[in-house]
């Protein structure tokens, strides 16, 4: 018998014991964690997110009343406003019926317009978006055994959207008046949103968690003022819609 077949069950046999005792150690680790060793109840909870926008866009269109003609030379919005990553976050209170949870939060968003986007050779862009947000949002926890948990869920409301977004001839000669668009108000809208992600008990009664957002909000209409080159000043409906995907890290504490 040559040495390395003499050696090699032994050395199959050592992988063997120290995948036995990997695993072992790991399931003992999971046994003495707080939130294996005793199942999460149903109950009432509150819970805090908070994170950023990574993507948000504004999308107007121009709606002309009758008989209501624009100058070629007056200065208009582009179909899509792009910004830059901005902050959401949300508080609420909610009730877990052991696997399905349903949650009704408070919320604002914020974020800044992209400057270079809504520029063009001649026009500097600048602005910003605000929305704060009430909704009903309900959640399926996809494995309900563990401390670790994914889930899906969506949900509807109403959002309070805070427009203040301008459209502006460069200078040519400092302190005169120049074309420009500028669109400054507020409009309540109809919002949804569709999450994913994943949470962790760290107790019974405490969770942490990471989730993916994707919101639409439209129904929305504001007015905007035009000056054109003429220096004529008018005024222009807009509908609109806002999008955005985010990613927020959270906190759940049940009662």
């Amino acid at each position: 018998m040559t040495l390395v077949s003499t050696l090699a069950p032994a050395h199959c046999g050592a992988r063997r014991n120290s995948a036995a005792l990997l695993a072992g150690f790991a399931a003992a680790i999971v046994a003495a964690s707080p939130a294996a060793a005793e199942k999460a109840e149903p109950g009432a909870y509150v819970v805090a997110r908070a994170g950023a926008q990574v993507d948000s866009d504004v999308k107007p269109t121009q709606v002309l009343a009758k008989g209501q003609a624009v100058s070629k030379t007056t200065p208009t919005l582009p179909k899509n406003i792009d910004h830059d990553g901005g902050f959401t976050g949300e508080l609420g209170m909610g009730y877990d019926f052991g696997g399905i949870r349903v949650e009704g939060t408070a919320g604002y968003d914020t974020a800044k317009v992209n400057a270079e986007g809504l520029s063009a050779k001649t026009y500097s862009g600048a602005g910003r978006t605000k929305s704060f947000d009430l909704g009903v949002t309900a959640y399926i926890d996809l494995v309900r055994e563990g401390p670790f948990k994914p889930f899906v869920g969506g949900g509807i409301g109403a959002s309070r959207v805070d427009y203040s977004i301008s459209r502006m001839m460069i200078d040519k000669i400092p302190g005169t008046q120049k074309p420009m668009v500028a669109m400054v108000g507020k409009d309540w809208g109809f919002r949804w949103h569709l999450d994913a992600g994943a949470s962790y008990d760290v107790t019974p009664k405490t969770s942490v968690e990471l989730l993916g957002r994707y919101s639409q909000t439209s129904g929305l209409e504001m007015k905007a003022a035009a000056i054109d080159e003429n220096l004529a000043r008018q005024t222009m409906n807009y509908k609109l819609k806002n999008t955005a995907t985010s990613i927020m890290v959270g906190l759940r504490q049940k009662f």
